[in-house]
């Protein structure tokens, strides 16, 4: 069972059900990822994303959405996570779509949250659409 509260700014994630029956707890204002995930996460960006999609907020118009910028961010502000993660698994690299791992697109996924400000947390970012829907995107 997952439930989502909102303490002013903050967003808690609580969720139960993991192997060993303890709740698990996801805050937003402490961060959803780990540095070193977001540093995977630019290595495979790097690899399979930067030739469409440049920097991450590089003004290039020829390359295809930023994905830092403002447009971006008004894009997928209140939307959740689990949607851009779902995006992410399903329809890139657009060359080669629905190849990368959950755990690839895990990465990927603090790698741009990094690039648009979330702070960076102590535990990684889930890696399973459901628990990241719970998440709106309010960098």
């Amino acid at each position: 069972m997952r439930n989502l509260f909102h303490f002013g700014m903050t967003a808690v994630l609580c969720w139960t059900g993991s192997t060993n029956g303890a709740a698990q707890t996801q805050d937003q204002g402490g961060g959803l990822y780990t540095s070193t995930q977001a540093e995977l996460g630019a290595s495979l960006y790097e690899d399979q994303c930067y030739s469409c999609h440049g920097d991450l907020a590089a003004f290039v118009p020829e390359m295809a959405a930023l994905l830092a910028d403002h447009t971006f961010r008004n894009r997928w502000t209140g939307r959740s996570l689990g949607e851009l993660f779902t995006l992410i698994r399903e329809e890139m690299p657009q060359d080669a779509p629905g190849t990368l791992s959950a755990e690839e697109t895990a990465n990927l996924l603090a790698y741009i949250m990094r690039g648009n400000r979330f702070p960076v947390g102590d535990a990684p970012l889930s890696d399973d659409p459901e628990q990241l829907h719970q998440i709106p995107f309010t960098p």
